[in-house]
């Protein structure tokens, strides 16, 4: 029986492309070859037999990694290893991930290459975040995009934001914004105290007082 195999299908770290013409090996046997894409982006022609018992591993690309890891590949590492902690159900925070039914999907959760991937393709290095698009849904490469810190931490759930001028900011932001980062615990007591928004940022802060 022909064994049905269609574009899109994956083996480990390859996805079908197409199907090439029969290659006749030296023997005279005939072999089924297949047009892959390697999770690194790069393609190989795959043998049938080869593809479907997982003869090979990928292009040569894990060979490569595997003789000396670079820093970006030792931080894209170490980011997914967090994503997949922190949905965790043993992760001490879980309320905010695992009890929200916040996950990893299914390829990034069981294959690293697929993540790495997605991670060199988007720019993920050092001193930037991975951050989910949708705050109710899990991590996916649908939903997941590279920030910088500051974006990432506007986009958590318990960021404080503040509505001025009929403009809604993430806090810090307008403390930026207005330049009043010296300032900004004495604009929070204001805005305890009862203040509006507009004159906790507006009126003067008079230096050596509680304002």
């Amino acid at each position: 029986m022909r064994l049905e195999i269609k574009k899109g299908n994956r083996f480990g770290n390859f996805e079908v492309i197409e199907e090439l013409p029969v290659k006749r090996l030296p023997s005279g046997q005939t072999n089924r070859v297949f047009r892959c894409e390697c999770v690194c982006g790069k393609s190989k022609d795959i043998r049938l037999g080869h593809l479907v018992r997982y003869k090979i591993n990928s292009c040569g690309c894990l060979n490569i990694r595997r003789k000396g890891k670079t820093d970006s590949e030792k931080y894209i590492r170490k980011i997914w290893r967090a994503i997949k902690y922190r949905t965790d159900k043993n992760y001490h925070e879980k309320h905010l991930y695992f009890d929200k039914g916040i996950a990893v999907c299914d390829l990034w959760a069981s294959n690293y290459d697929s993540f790495e991937k997605w991670a060199i393709k988007n720019k993920l290095r050092k001193g930037f975040h991975i951050d989910r698009k949708d705050g109710s849904l899990g991590y996916g490469p649908d939903n997941c995009r590279v920030v910088t810190p500051t974006v990432n931490a506007n986009n958590r759930v318990n960021t404080h934001v503040v509505k001025y001028n009929n403009t809604t900011y993430p806090f810090m932001d307008l403390i930026r914004l207005k330049g009043l980062v010296a300032h900004q615990t004495s604009i929070r007591n204001r805005i305890k105290r009862g203040w509006s928004i507009e004159d906790a940022f507006n009126k003067k802060i008079r230096v050596g007082q509680w304002n």
